[in-house]
């Protein structure tokens, strides 16, 4: 491995706490966390990406990307049908190589089991947990096939530490591979493709810079001053300018630009279909009149004549109009623009202050709102006021710490982080964690992120998280298969060692209440005893139930009852005076 590439990777393996990890599977996690990054915005653990070793089938890491989420299991498809009540699918399969040299017959194994063996009606070789939870993904996926707005996405990579040289003879086996795929008829679209060094080192670069695009803008108008905006526009935009700022260099949208969006895309309603229609009946002079348009904030904005490099933005409004464009882009056959209000400003206020307003004009729910209220900003704030013993970083934005290099990366803990821990330690939904976000919010939407919340029990929430991930990586490869059970872990810490019951993240007493339990986590050797005894209770609660130490056991509704049980019976008895 050259020295710029092991630089880079043993930059993210320390960030990640992976040091414990050997060479060639430190590589896996750095190779898919590079590639995945590309195609995906949001924060993810590579953890659950990277297989297993063994009975892999060649596949050393995955994604399945559905709605723009990545899955975890085949419910989660289910949960996206019941959201959504429509699919969109791209497979992100990756075999990563720490040798210097691209292998023709490892190439060739991999596109012969990904055809013969994982998406395949049925199976012949024996494959492991991992690899059965990609099989099983992607069973449910063409069991909803009539749910598939098209058929999926399938993109293979074979990376190594070496330089793609355009070599004939693994140009045509690549070639060859991706063309069996493409006969299977499950896919819209197959790419299978060489990843060198070189390409690593510049996927894994691209995943520390905030987003940057530089678009063509002549036809607007800037608006008069306005107090604490640096400068702010109104005018339309070509369609194609307005797809740079919608897609990536792959040619897939960015979600990340819609984070601080009240809602993620809705599907065909009737609102986005009449939008559709604007553009499938071809009235593209009419499409600037009957469209509200989209609101951008961008925490800066550089001009040169006509040319704007907008950086750091979001589409705070427009959210509907622009997937129906990025999905319709290969339709529009005509000069077709799209109204733009264009805002600069670093001020945080401001910029929540115009979301609120531009999304209250449509009819949005007030729970919509979650994300923007007081409390998110209040819960950040108390946050960066912790010692560094215990220092986590609240992400309300979208990569907000990427290029902080002296930041560990399981320190951060985004809203969505936030909302799955909470839920799991205090409101006794650990079975419920794995869901998609989207399906959890509206099952807690009215117990958690409350103006009346105090912020102690959502940062002892993950903080004892943080604490676990890192005792569940030091286990050894026999002890790991109680990591799909990590939320019930907190929730057995939360039963077994608070000295009184929780009463709510309102009650009046919640500072005493988690000051009680802090001692627990304020270092790594004391929550390493708490994980072990929680470890137990959780492993004690399977028996008991006669579940499997699996994945699917973590959706079991009774072991939450049962973990509890456990849990109570061995706090240290009360003893009473006379």
């Amino acid at each position: 491995m050259d020295s710029v590439t092991n630089a880079l990777m043993q930059e993210f393996v320390e960030s990640n706490l992976l040091s414990d990890l050997s060479i060639d599977k430190q590589f896996e996690h750095f190779t898919a966390y590079s590639i995945v990054s590309s195609h995906y915005a949001d924060e993810f653990e590579t953890v659950e990406l990277v297989a297993g070793d063994g009975q892999d089938l060649n596949v050393d890491a995955f994604a399945v990307k559905i709605n723009g989420r990545i899955a975890n299991d085949a419910d989660f498809v289910d949960d996206v049908l019941e959201m959504n009540g429509f699919l969109e699918v791209e497979f992100i399969i990756i075999q990563a190589k720490s040798s210097s040299s691209f292998d023709g017959s490892a190439i060739i194994a991999l596109g012969d089991n990904l055809v013969n063996e994982v998406f395949s009606q049925s199976q012949k070789l024996k494959y492991n947990n991992d690899i059965k939870r990609l099989i099983d993904i992607k069973d449910r996926i063409y069991k909803n096939a009539s749910k598939l707005k098209a058929n999926p996405v399938c993109r293979v990579y074979y990376a190594c530490t070496g330089n793609w040289a355009d070599d004939p003879y693994l140009e045509a086996i690549f070639e060859r591979k991706r063309q069996e795929l493409v006969n299977t008829n499950l896919f819209s679209e197959v790419r299978f493709e060489p990843i060198g060094a070189r390409q690593i080192q510049s996927l894994y670069r691209a995943t520390k810079t905030s987003i940057s695009r530089e678009v063509i803008f002549d036809k607007l108008i800037t608006l008069p001053k306005i107090r604490d905006v640096s400068a702010s526009y109104l005018g339309i935009l070509p369609v194609t300018e307005f797809l740079k700022l919608l897609t990536n260099e792959n040619g897939d949208i960015v979600k990340s630009i819609f984070i601080d969006n009240v809602r993620d895309f809705q599907g065909e309603n009737d609102v986005n279909k009449d939008i559709e229609k604007t553009i499938i009946d071809e009235l593209y002079d009419q499409f600037v009149l009957r469209n509200n348009g989209i609101t951008i904030v961008a925490r800066n904005i550089r001009v040169t004549s006509s040319q704007y490099i907008l950086e750091d933005y979001q589409i705070v409004n427009g959210c509907q109009t622009s997937h129906v464009i990025f999905n319709n882009k290969n339709k529009i056959h005509g000069e077709l623009f799209v109204p733009i209000k264009l805002i600069h400003t670093t001020k945080e206020d401001v910029a929540q202050s115009i979301i609120k307003s531009t999304n209250k004009q449509t009819n949005i729910e007030e729970n919509d709102l979650l994300a923007l209220t007081q409390f998110q900003r209040d819960l950040e704030d108390y946050y960066s006021n912790q010692i560094e013993e215990i220092k986590l970083y609240y992400e309300r934005r979208a990569k907000q710490y990427a290029t902080n290099n002296n930041i560990e990366k399981g320190r951060i803990v985004t809203i969505g982080g936030q909302l799955k821990c909470f839920s799991s330690m205090f409101i006794d939904l650990p079975h419920q964690a794995s869901r998609y976000q989207g399906t959890l919010l509206k099952t807690v939407q009215s117990r958690v992120f409350q103006s009346n919340h105090k912020p102690e029990p959502y940062f002892i929430s993950a903080l004892a998280l943080y604490r676990f991930e890192i005792a569940i990586r030091k286990l050894n490869s026999d002890e790991r298969d109680i990591r799909p059970f990590k939320y019930f872990l907190l929730l057995a810490f939360r039963v077994r060692y608070e000295n009184v019951d929780f009463q709510g993240a309102a009650n009046k007493n919640i500072n005493n209440y988690c000051a009680q339990l802090l001692p627990y986590l304020m270092n790594t050797a004391e929550a390493k005893k708490v994980f072990d005894e929680c470890v137990l209770i959780v492993r004690e609660a399977l028996q008991l139930l006669n579940l499997p130490v699996a994945r699917d056991s973590a959706k079991s509704k009774p072991l939450v009852d049962k973990v509890k049980e456990v849990a109570a019976s061995r706090r240290p008895q009360q003893v009473s005076g006379d």
